[in-house]
C-alpha cells in the first residue's frame, strides 16, 4: 500500500514544537533582564508565542497520528495476510522499552504513556467509524477529570476514526470540506484562548485549560498544512520536514541526547536566557533535518526506527536490505 506522505510532514511539524517544549522543561532558565531593552521584548514575545501558539499543542497532534499510525499499521498487516494485533503487540512492547530507557533522562517523555494507552486501541479497531469519533468527544470532554492522559487517549481514538475514513487519502475529493474546517477553526482561536485563560485562572486546571485553547489551533495546523502540500513547490519547499517526520522515533530521542550534552558542555541550566534556549532548539531542528535528509538519501529508515522494526517483525525489513543494496551499487 502506498505510503501516505502527508503524515511525514504532520510528524515532522509536530516534532518541531516538541522540542520547544522539551528544552525548556529540561534546562532550568533565566529571563533576559528588563534593562537589555529589545532583548528583553524580543524574549517576552517568544514566551507568549510559545504559551499560546505551541505549548500543550504539537502533543496533541503528535498523539492523532499515533492513532492513524496504529489504523494503517494494523490494516496494512492483515492485507499481508499476517497476524496484525500479535504485530502491534511487539511494536508496542518495543516501544515501552524505548520509552523506559528515555524515561530516565527525560521524565516528561511521551514514548511510556503511548506504549501503554497503545493497548486500548485494539478492541477499537473493528468498531465502527461513528462509534469511534463518538468515544474520542466524549473523552476529549472528559479531559477536565482524565488530564493528559484522557488527552491523549481521546487523540488516538480520533486518529483511529481519521484513519477509517481515509480522510488524508481523500483531501483533493474533499478539498472544500478541508477549507470550511479549517477557516472555522480559525475563526475559533480567539474563543479557544479566551477560554483557556479563563479556565486557568478562575479554576487552576492548567490541562483543561491548555485543552480548551489549543483545540481549535491544532486543528488549524493540520487543516492548513495538509491543504498546502496539494501543491508540489510546497511539497518540495517543505521537504526536509518531511524526513524529520519519517525519523520521527530516531529524532524524538535524539532531540533529548542534544539537549542533555548541549547543558552538559555548555553548562546551561540556571544560566542560559530564554530566549538563548530558543535559539538553540531551532539550531537542533536545522541540525535535525540535514541529517534526516542525508540518512535518508542512503537508508530507507531511520536507525531506532529499524530497531523498532526489527523487533516487530524479528527480521531486518525487506525494504530495508533493498535500499542498502542499492545505495552500494550507487557508490560502486
Amino acid at each position: 500500500m502506498k505510503r501516505i506522505d502527508v503524515l511525514d510532514y504532520l510528524r515532522g511539524f509536530a516534532l518541531i514544537g516538541i522540542v520547544f517544549i522539551n528544552i525548556f522543561q529540561m534546562i532550568p532558565y533565566i529571563h533576559v533582564p528588563p534593562e537589555y531593552g529589545l532583548w528583553s521584548d524580543m524574549e517576552q514575545a517568544v514566551l507568549k508565542f510559545i504559551n499560546y501558539a505551541v505549548f500543550e499543542r504539537f502533543y496533541t497532534i503528535f498523539s492523532f497520528l499515533f492513532g492513524i499510525g496504529f489504523y494503517l499499521f494494523t490494516s496494512h498487516a492483515r492485507a499481508r495476510g499476517e497476524r496484525a494485533y500479535l504485530l502491534f503487540t511487539r511494536r508496542l512492547l518495543i516501544l515501552l522499552i524505548f520509552g523506559f530507557i528515555h524515561h530516565q533522562f527525560q521524565p516528561g517523555e511521551a514514548l511510556t504513556v503511548y506504549a501503554i494507552l497503545g493497548f486500548l486501541l485494539l478492541p477499537l479497531y473493528q468498531l465502527k467509524p461513528i462509534i469511534n469519533l463518538a468515544l474520542g468527544l466524549i473523552l476529549l470532554v472528559s479531559n477536565v477529570w482524565l488530564g493528559p492522559i484522557g488527552m491523549s487517549l481521546s487523540m488516538f481514538i480520533l486518529g483511529l476514526w481519521a484513519g477509517q475514513c481515509e480522510i488524508f487519502e481523500h483531501v483533493v475529493q474533499y478539498k472544500k470540506r478541508w477549507i470550511f474546517i479549517q477557516v472555522v477553526s480559525l475563526i475559533l482561536i480567539p474563543f479557544g484562548l479566551y477560554a483557556q485563560n479563563e479556565i486557568i485562572n478562575r479554576t487552576g486546571l492548567l490541562d483543561a485549560g491548555m485543552a480548551a485553547g489549543g483545540l481549535a489551533e491544532d486543528v488549524f495546523y493540520v487543516t492548513t498544512l495538509t491543504l498546502l502540500l496539494q501543491y508540489p513547490f510546497m511539497r518540495k519547499w517543505l521537504m526536509p520536514m518531511s524526513k524529520l517526520g519519517r525519523m520521527a522515533l530516531t529524532n524524538y530521542i535524539m532531540q533529548t541526547v542534544l539537549i542533555l550534552t548541549m547543558d552538559a558542555v555548555l553548562d546551561l541550566s540556571n544560566h542560559a536566557y530564554y530566549l538563548i534556549l530558543a535559539m538553540i532548539a531551532t539550531e537542533i531542528l536545522m541540525f535535525q533535518m540535514i541529517f534526516s535528509v542525508m540518512w535518508l538519501n542512503r537508508f530507507a529508515m531511520g536507525p531506532l526506527e529499524w530497531i523498532w522494526r526489527i523487533g516487530t517483525y524479528g527480521k531486518i525489513p525487506e525494504h530495508y536490505k533493498q535500499k542498502i543494496n542499492e545505495s552500494k551499487k550507487m557508490s560502486l
